[in-house]
């Protein structure tokens, strides 16, 4: 995996701090949010290449957030992968399928993370080449 700049938002301390020392280890530079709106002050001064969004928050949901990226930053609209504890949930099922966005259950293997942000950024690279 190519050095990235990966924006990890989830309400989770030990979730963030998990990701940020994992992917920091592989070569990454990583920016966290605790929160929907913490997101979106950091997009307002931070390009990034991939965003690790969790639905379940207490302020803005992770759906809220990602319809401020579909009209605030389109283009990294495609560069998300859900992290959701239940991403089998009925509230969640119609939007995901919506949207046809990555998605990692929790809790996770860090390998499972990887392999998303490869395979997200792979896709994505190619489609922007074609």
């Amino acid at each position: 995996m190519n050095p990235m700049r990966i924006l990890v938002v989830d309400d989770e301390p030990p979730v963030r701090r998990t990701l940020e020392r994992a992917l920091i280890r592989r070569g990454h530079t990583v920016f966290t949010a605790s929160s929907g709106e913490h997101a979106c002050d950091l997009l307002g001064h931070q390009d990034v290449d991939a965003v690790l969004l969790d639905l379940r928050m207490p302020t803005m949901s992770g759906q809220t957030f990602y319809h401020v990226l579909l009209t605030q930053w389109p283009a990294l609209a495609l560069r998300v992968i859900i992290m959701s504890g239940d991403p089998e949930s009925a509230d969640h099922d119609e939007w995901l399928a919506l949207y046809q966005l990555p998605v990692v259950a929790k809790p996770f293997e860090l390998e499972r993370i990887y392999t998303a942000l490869d395979d997200l950024l792979g896709g994505h690279r190619q489609r922007a080449s074609e």
